[in-house]
């Protein structure tokens, strides 16, 4: 019997994905998505943190936002260089796909640590930023895709028919 764990750790990279249309397809749809994040916060002049998050512009000399754009963008490169690496595993090695998504699951739950450790109060942006708003949902998405490519690619190995 084949584990979850072997399901998103296997033992050999390969493009034989068993995991389902509906994770394939969200996997599809969050890069698409991740992509235009990526593209956004890295090469966009203030990084997307006031047109799109509206955080607000500091006074200040030096100016301030200068800085953030800066990390910004460095948090576009590292995610530009994640969809470098999902659109290598829709080339390759398909069956890395639920390792991509325990990955996108790991990334919700740091999220909220940063935002614990960091915490943004509304006096800081003039409405509440997307990703804030769309950050549970996400996780719960990802979690389910996750849940459903591991489950159904355990039942396909282990030869029980797979579920729905």
């Amino acid at each position: 019997m084949i584990s979850a764990l072997d399901v998103i750790l296997p033992r050999q990279a390969n493009n034989d994905y068993r995991g389902g249309a509906v994770p394939f397809y969200a996997f599809c749809l969050l890069t698409a998505v991740m992509l235009f994040r990526s593209t956004v916060h890295f090469l966009k002049g203030d990084s997307g943190v006031n047109s799109i998050a509206s955080i607000l512009v500091f006074e200040g000399t030096p100016d301030p936002n200068t800085v953030i754009y800066m990390f910004s963008a460095v948090g576009g490169l590292h995610q530009m260089l994640f969809v470098m690496l999902y659109g290598l595993v829709f080339w390759r090695y398909r069956n890395l796909i639920p390792l991509m998504f325990a990955f996108m699951v790991v990334e919700n739950c740091f999220g909220f640590v940063v935002t614990f450790l960091h915490p943004l109060t509304p006096e800081y942006y003039e409405h509440t930023p997307p990703a804030m708003l769309a950050r549970v949902p996400v996780l719960v998405f990802n979690a389910v895709m996750l849940f459903l490519a591991v489950r159904r690619t355990a039942a396909e190995t282990t030869g029980a028919p797979p579920p729905g």
